[in-house]
């Protein structure tokens, strides 16, 4: 009994120099989250990664409120989908420069050896092997480009944009004295006039034709699928669409600024939600929305419909993440304390509380949860608050404890 008092005492010893297992409890799609997929999650997760393995294109919205979960489950997601390229934004992350952000993010992911295999190989088919003359291998460079060109033209409108996309990926692989500048250039590094004019090249990747257009080439190259994670894509909606409280008032800003067709923020949200549906034309990309509600997937229908009406047969029926059953807070509750356990190199905890839910009780996990109503985030606030009172009262843990135990009553 003893030494298990002394377990105990460590712990709280542990805790108490200001370590809260439950401080970072938002998860963001920057911090990677390593706790994984809550039980009763599990078939919701299946169902998502069968739906992506089993099927080209497609849109699927994800409903769940705040705090419901949704950034948490790209992480549990990302770890099932290891052999993917999945790819996380946030729609405030990426309002400029669209696509440059969107393939900055892949590119990111991608890795530049794999960048480095894909501009080898589309040399490679587009004749780089072939000998020029004599002995020695030495590649007709402007041989290679037409037959980059002829290959590529029919996918593509704007040819400008093509043959300098065609340059560069020719140049990475066939020049060696313009390889670096070119690798840099294709990993979207902004260039400076001398250095695009020694590429021979109108533009860097800001500009969003050549953005699309490398992120369609490699996407489509690449031997692992490609998935767009769109966190809390229904943010778009008030900036397209005053709400009718707005619309009600009696100072008016179209009076001074015009209505939200010609606001500049109302042109900048509706180009993006162009821009997101012509990424359908990459093939093989899945595309992953998440909202807070189905009243806002119904509104994305219309707004869609308005726009271009064929883009509806790519949308899923939207799926909508549940809330934490009563079991799953003590699932959680566990392995976040076993995570924090293992990040402060306390590696006997698992063996000195086996069952026990100390520094807490059953009964107060319980009472987190019904005052939570299922709610992941409102869990691990109100996780966070109790623990934070353990760390920095004065009071013993018993007294702490009784006072939860008569705020959640049985």
């Amino acid at each position: 009994m003893l030494l298990y008092e002394n377990r105990k005492q460590k712990f709280l010893n542990i805790l108490r120099l200001g370590l809260n297992p439950f401080k970072k409890f938002v998860s963001t799609g920057e911090i990677k989250e390593d706790l994984g997929i809550i039980r009763s999650r599990k078939n919701f997760l299946d169902s998502v990664v069968e739906l992506i393995e089993s099927h080209q294109n497609f849109i699927l919205p994800i409903i769940g409120g705040v705090g419901a979960g949704k950034t948490h489950f790209f992480w549990a997601l990302k770890e099932k989908l290891y052999y993917y390229n999945l790819i996380y934004l946030s729609l405030e992350n990426v309002y400029r420069r669209f696509y440059y952000n969107i393939y900055s993010k892949y590119i990111e992911e991608m890795g530049v050896k794999v960048l480095r295999n894909i501009t080898s190989q589309l040399c490679n088919e587009w004749g780089a092997l072939e000998r020029k003359f004599g002995f020695f291998h030495v590649a007709d460079i402007k041989k290679v480009k037409w037959n980059g060109f002829h290959e590529l033209y029919n996918d593509f409108e704007d040819i400008t944009v093509l043959k300098d996309i065609i340059n560069v990926i020719t140049t990475h692989q066939l020049d060696p004295y313009k390889k670096i500048e070119a690798e840099n250039w294709l990993l979207g590094e902004l260039m400076d006039y001398k250095t695009l004019a020694m590429l021979k090249l109108n533009s860097d990747l800001k500009k969003n034709a050549y953005a699309y257009m490398m992120l369609k080439i490699l996407m489509e190259q690449s031997k692992l699928g490609s998935v767009l994670y769109l966190d809390e894509f229904d943010t778009i909606l008030p900036l397209i669409k005053p709400s009718i409280s707005e619309s009600n008032q009696i100072y008016d800003p179209s009076w001074l600024y015009g209505d939200e067709s010609t606001n500049p923020e109302s042109k900048t949200a509706k180009k993006i939600l162009e821009r997101i549906f012509k990424l359908q034309n990459i093939k093989g990309l899945k595309i992953i929305l998440t909202m807070k509600s189905i009243d806002s997937f119904i509104e994305v229908k219309k707004l869609i419909q308005e726009k271009n009406h064929d883009l509806l047969s790519l949308f899923r029926e939207p799926l909508i993440i549940p809330n934490f059953i009563e079991k799953d807070i003590f699932q959680f509750y566990k392995k976040t304390l076993k995570q924090f356990a293992k990040n402060v190199e306390y590696t006997d905890f698992k063996e000195d509380f086996p069952e026990s839910f100390f520094p807490l009780n059953e009964r107060i996990l319980k009472g987190i949860y019904s005052k939570s109503h299922g709610n992941p985030r409102q869990i691990t606030k109100n996780l966070l608050k109790i623990f934070n009172e353990i760390i920095f009262s004065r009071k013993k843990l018993d007294v702490i404890l009784k006072e939860y135990e008569e705020e959640f009553p049985l």
